[in-house]
């Protein structure tokens, strides 16, 4: 009988036991079954709105070294990586046709030089000789005519002494004429020695353009043709550009849809994945007026203030472009905004929170009214719930939340360990 009763207590103890454990995994079931929501806490601290964009570190004004004339490659003084002088000589170009031609103007030049020399001009010379012959002509039929004029009517007529004065004045109007002519041809000389004088300044000039000079003081960027390259008119040589940090600036790629809230002078954040870790400050300098027309993005010039002394072309990185900010306010991470609305939990369910939103950033956005320090909000997306939802939740702090909205850097890599 006692073995009964005993058999029969533990009986009892077990089916409690199973139904304890039958409650206890579906009240857990009825627990998991709820859909899990994340979330953190409102907290103070600085707000700024503001809009990202990608840029590149990129010298001020860059310098490509394209060859004037056509030619050889025939010497090449620099080469990629090399600082250069303003006026410092980094190649020649040689083109024969050029020597050929600078020869021939300065032999032009020479030529003439001497046909517009009064004293050594044979066309002046060939003038000077006739109007000497002409004066001698001259000279004897005015001799004529006032020997004519003095034995006139005792022995010699009228029209004898007319004759000689007639010669007289065709031999002053012939030597007036060459003299007239003579002048012209001084003056056709003169030309055309000041037109050989700029022939051959021209052709000088063409013959300098094949040594090309460096523009400034700077660096060369790139890699130089080859020596002993044939190059045609406009080729591409080199690049410079002056790159100390103070003339260098973070060419910023802007989209469309936010080029409205740019204005120069405007403040801008960057970091820079040369510097992990750090961030830099810098303002708008230049803003160019004309989108990209593939990419639609308007380019603008981002100036470090002050200059890093490390910064150099081609390092890449973010730039905040900030819109307002303030140093102190209630703040959450970004995704805490669902469309217009935000969440909370409240005894298991979903509750809508009667918050106004202020400034908004990528990472985080002001609350402007309806919350308080320690606010729980929910930050995952709620999809097709509805407020009065039950759910679970799963909590992320504050921080970690807002920086999962930050830009993404781009992972270089840096060999093995």
């Amino acid at each position: 009988m006692k073995y009964r009763r005993a058999t029969a207590a533990v009986r009892w103890v077990i089916v409690g036991a199973v139904g304890l454990c039958v409650a206890a995994v579906g009240v857990a079931v009825l627990h998991f079954s709820r859909p899990l929501v994340t979330v953190t806490e409102v907290v103070e601290g600085p707000v700024v709105e503001s809009f990202y964009a990608t840029g590149t570190v990129q010298p001020v004004t860059e310098y490509p070294i394209r060859t004037p004339t056509a030619g050889l490659l025939v010497d090449l003084m620099v080469d990629k990586g090399d600082r250069v002088t303003k006026g410092q000589v980094l190649a020649v170009v040689n083109d024969p046709q050029l020597q050929f031609n600078l020869d021939k103007a300065a032999a032009e030049l020479q030529e003439k030089r001497v046909r517009a020399d009064e004293k050594a001009s044979p066309v002046l010379a060939e003038f000077d000789s006739k109007m000497l012959a002409t004066q001698t002509m001259l000279d004897n039929a005015k001799a004529d005519a006032d020997r004519l004029a003095n034995v006139l009517g005792k022995g010699a007529s009228y029209s004898e002494h007319d004759k000689a004065v007639d010669r007289v004045k065709a031999q002053w109007s012939e030597l007036e004429s060459l003299k007239a002519q003579k002048a012209a041809m001084k003056l056709k000389l003169d030309t055309e020695l000041k037109t050989a004088e700029a022939a051959l300044a021209a052709a000088q000039t063409d013959f300098d353009r094949q040594t090309l000079r460096s523009p400034i003081d700077g660096v060369v960027l790139d890699r130089p043709v080859p020596r002993n390259t044939r190059l045609a008119i406009n080729d591409h040589i080199m690049q410079l550009a002056d790159v100390r940090p103070e003339n260098l600036v973070m060419r910023a790629a802007v989209d469309e849809e936010n080029i409205a809230e740019v204005n120069m002078g405007q403040k801008v954040v960057m970091t820079l994945y040369s510097f992990p870790g750090r961030t830099f400050e810098g303002k708008v300098t230049k803003i160019y007026d004309k989108a990209e027309p593939d990419r639609r993005t308007f380019e603008l010039d981002v100036t470090l203030t002050p200059p890093e002394r490390k910064l150099a072309a081609g390092m890449t990185g973010e730039l905040a472009f900030v819109v307002a900010e303030k140093a102190r306010s209630l703040v959450a991470p970004s995704q805490a905004l669902q469309g217009d609305a935000i969440y909370t939990v409240r005894d298991g369910r979903l509750a809508l929170v009667n918050a106004t939103v202020g400034l908004k950033s990528v990472e985080r956005i002001e609350l402007t009214s309806g919350a308080k320090p320690g606010d729980r909000i929910v930050i995952s997306p709620i999809g097709p719930m509805k407020e009065g939802d039950r759910v679970r939740e799963g909590w992320m702090d504050p921080t970690a939340a807002a920086n999962l909205n930050k830009p993404k850097e781009v992972q270089v890599f840096k060999g093995f360990n």
